[in-house]
């Protein structure tokens, strides 16, 4: 991922990022060019441990749509 703009813990072993991601980490978890290329925020979880991986939830056109994805994510975790 490139310039990580948003993170917050989920859990121990997940994170969720806001972040631009570039072409090879786009063909790598993006199937089928599904969300119409690497241009824009992504939404994006990432695992730790023994099955590292990142798992693209989201595609925001703008910083502050993925802002508010990102907020409501969040805050839907908080007690």
């Amino acid at each position: 991922m490139e310039d990580i703009v948003l993170k917050a813990p989920l859990d121990g072993l997940t994170d969720l990022y806001v972040s631009p991601i570039d072409r090879q980490a786009y063909d790598e978890n993006v199937e089928n060019d599904s969300l119409g290329g690497e241009r824009g925020y992504f939404i994006v979880r990432s695992f730790r441990g023994e099955r590292a991986r990142l798992e693209v939830l989201a595609k925001a056109t703008s910083l502050s749509a993925a802002e508010v994805l990102f907020d409501l994510i969040v805050s839907a975790r908080r007690p």
